[in-house]
């Protein structure tokens, strides 16, 4: 006897669950499980992309096929195997696509293009003073088109665009870039001036991106990485993919108490974590005021130097963030917490050294204490590069997408393709 189910109004929308696959997207589906399956382990035969993505023979055979004619993969030379014939291993062509990546503050617009293993091709850098949101267009989509024509990159073979703000992106707008920013529509806006898919991370989230696919995040699923910026917040991988949250503030690890009673934040709660750990917070411990702020890499000369008030700062961050890393640890169990940001590879390595061994924690038992905290991708410049990786990212994510994501990775078949 069939069940009927009542067709009844609902106050609340329907939450998704699994994704189904048409018939029509398992195509692009699985090209995008053998570009995942390279990305992650390297140059593979055939067999072994069969073995990676459970895949048929033949299937694996007419997909490796079809993205050798579009140039996304490259056929090294046939490798003696102890049985049988020799087989070809295959890998990704870094000149098969490109992506763009741009961050901006209040004083500074970087833009780089990279290929798609992640390699620069081209930096360039604009200084600024609080742009408006219109002004900005305008300056990302120049900066878009010298990169094009200095490079004599075809548009055609570019993923997209990444943009790396400061702060929750989407709640409050791009934090202290300048005024008009807030509910601004920079991906819409800049995407139709341009005609490339445009998205936007929080630099944490950015720099994230980049980890997973180009750094030592590319061995784990479940991971965090600690951005630390002028502010202090975090990307969250968990099951291979970035977490927003409900509202887009996952990660705002910046306001996590460690000090009841400690320095005022901007908050309005006292002893926020990014009062110890961050930009300002060591600009402020060796008397600099915001105006006057001097470079992340001019920091290190007071690293080599044993400065003592850059030292005290030093060891008192590093003590704060363990508190902030025991706290982590026992809410995601993740596999590894990475440390990158703004800082110069130099101080944060010394911030690496100076948090082992980390407070004992869930995952003390499970995990050797130098392998819980690795240092992680970590230049000024690592927004801009975590920014170039989103388009990449989401170009070959072959988890379940929103509507909106599935709408945007519409705009790229371009270069990927579809049939």
């Amino acid at each position: 006897m069939a069940t009927e189910i009542s067709d009844m109004s609902r106050s609340e929308p329907l939450k998704a669950g699994v994704f189904g696959t048409n018939l029509e997207q398992a195509k692009e589906h699985n090209l995008r499980a053998v570009i995942d399956a390279l990305r992650r382990h390297g140059a593979l035969t055939r067999a072994e992309i069969t073995r990676a993505t459970a895949l048929s023979v033949q299937t694996i055979s007419n997909l490796v096929a079809e993205l050798e004619q579009r140039g996304l993969l490259i056929a090294g030379e046939p490798q003696k195997a102890k049985r049988g014939q020799p087989a070809k291993p295959y890998f990704l062509n870094p000149e098969g696509g490109y992506s763009i990546g741009i961050q901006m503050d209040h004083q500074l617009v970087l833009a780089k293009l990279v290929n798609m293993a992640g390699v620069e091709c081209l930096e360039i850098q604009k200084s600024i003073s609080r742009p408006s949101p219109e002004e900005g267009l305008e300056i990302f989509a120049e900066m878009v088109e010298q990169l094009l024509a200095k490079t004599r990159v075809d548009s055609g073979k570019v993923f997209g665009v990444g943009i790396a703000i400061p702060g929750p992106y989407g709640i409050s707008g791009p934090t202290g870039v300048g005024p008009g920013w807030v509910d601004f529509p920079i991906e819409q806006r800049l995407g139709e001036k341009i005609g490339l898919p445009v998205r936007v991370e929080n630099d944490a989230n950015a720099a994230a991106i980049a980890e997973r696919l180009h750094g030592e995040g590319k061995k784990f699923d479940t991971f965090l990485y600690v951005f630390i910026g002028m502010g202090l917040g975090a990307g969250l991988f968990l099951n291979g993919q970035i977490y927003h949250g409900v509202r887009g503030a996952a990660g705002e690890i910046g306001h996590i108490i460690v000090e009841p009673e400690g320095r005022l934040c901007d908050c309005g709660n006292r002893g926020c974590l990014e009062r110890y750990v961050s930009l300002c917070a060591a600009y402020e411990a060796i008397g600099e005021t915001q105006e006057k702020h001097r470079s992340p890499e001019q920091l290190e000369k007071l690293l080599d130097q044993k400065d003592p008030a850059f030292m005290g700062w030093l060891t008192e961050a590093a003590e704060k963030l363990r508190r902030g890393i025991h706290a982590l640890e026992s809410i995601f169990d993740p596999e590894v917490i990475f440390i990158g940001g703004l800082l110069p590879p130099k101080i944060t390595r010394a911030l690496v050294d100076m948090l082992i061994p980390p407070l004992p924690s869930v995952v003390s038992q499970l995990k050797p204490q130098e392998e819980r905290i690795l240092l992680g991708i970590s230049a000024p410049s690592a927004p801009a590069q975590g920014a170039a990786s989103v388009p990449i990212f989401y170009e070959f994510n072959i988890e379940r997408q929103s509507v909106s994501q599935a709408a945007s990775q519409s705009l790229s078949r371009k270069v990927l393709g579809s049939s």
